[in-house]
């Protein structure tokens, strides 16, 4: 099951101890270690940089550590303040909130609502409740953050499937739903960039199991495609 950051059996906390434990052995903390945020600054910026000949107008990227968006927005922003950075955020994540009213908060975690085990998305690494240090290294240069549900990533995943031939993973699907939208605003002649961070090979489970999507409601309509034959 989920579990929070503050249980010792969160993913984080038990590399952590692993890696204590392991003769030899290394925790990467990927969420606070800014080699993330750096790595993303010097290298992932300036690829996106030179690729576009410095003719970008937006970069959208999901958040799980943070590192990619804060480091490349930190760059971009560095290059030309005008570039739109703009965060996709999944339902039940709390970053949409703080990068737009400044509050670490989401309706799921209301008092009210809140349940020991949350599970408030389909998408797989990204989306969070807490300020990692990478992410808050680059949150001022984070323009505004939009909102994705699940049922446009599952969409998403289905039509770059059908019509590109991409078999991509949740945060994929999320990134392109979140640049799309970025395109349609900004209008015809602007260049949006987003990345393609993961496949669906490991997504079975939810994004490619249709049982699973049907419980939850979020089966395409009739006639789309759904789950690839392997």
């Amino acid at each position: 099951r989920p579990a929070a950051i503050v249980n010792r059996d969160h993913y984080v906390n038990v590399a952590q101890r692993r890696a204590a434990e392991i003769p030899g052995g290394f925790f990467a903390n990927q969420f606070e270690n800014l080699a993330n945020f750096r790595a993303h600054f010097l290298h992932t910026g300036p690829e996106i940089w030179r690729q576009t000949a410095g003719a970008i107008d937006a970069f959208v990227m999901s958040a799980g550590t943070g590192g990619t968006i804060a480091g490349v927005g930190a760059f971009l922003k560095a290059e030309n303040p005008n570039i739109q950075v703009v965060l996709a955020d999944p339902q039940g994540s709390s970053l949409y909130h703080k990068v737009n009213d400044g509050v670490l908060y989401t309706h799921e975690q209301a008092e009210r609502r809140i349940r020991r085990h949350r599970d408030d998305t389909i998408t797989e690494g990204i989306g969070i409740d807490r300020l990692t240090a990478n992410f808050a290294a680059g949150l001022d240069f984070i323009d505004r953050a939009d909102r994705v549900t699940d049922a446009e990533v599952v969409a998403m995943s289905r039509r770059v499937l059908a019509d590109d031939g991409l078999f991509v993973g949740s945060s994929s699907a999320l990134n392109l739903v979140a640049a799309v939208r970025e395109a349609e605003r900004l209008g015809p002649g602007h260049t949006v960039v987003t990345v393609i961070c993961g496949s669906g090979s490991r997504e079975f489970t939810k994004l490619y199991n249709d049982d699973y999507l049907r419980g939850r409601g979020l089966l395409p309509p009739a006639g789309e495609p759904t789950a690839p034959v392997l």
